[in-house]
């Protein structure tokens, strides 16, 4: 589930459309964004255009992906 909302976030979304990539209900959304900020994963900006807040992958996300994607890899060759 986290790795789903990390790819999502690459494209810098609001939290509507997090929600429906991920097959989230917006309970389970808010826990998982909330924690995911607190973990460095993700990070809140605000949109220039209309002050919303839409949620950016950091670099720490991106290392998470990275190495998520060769555990996966790894596991799958079984």
């Amino acid at each position: 589930m986290i790795a789903d909302i990390l790819r999502v976030a690459m494209n810098q979304p609001l939290k509507t459309r997090i929600m429906y990539k991920a097959n989230l209900s917006h309970r389970q959304l808010m826990g998982y964004l909330n924690r995911l900020v607190e973990m460095g994963l993700l990070a809140v900006v605000a949109d220039p255009t209309d002050g919303r807040s839409r949620y950016r992958l950091t670099e720490k996300g991106l290392q998470f992906l990275k190495d998520y994607a060769k555990l996966d890899r790894l596991l799958s060759q079984r």
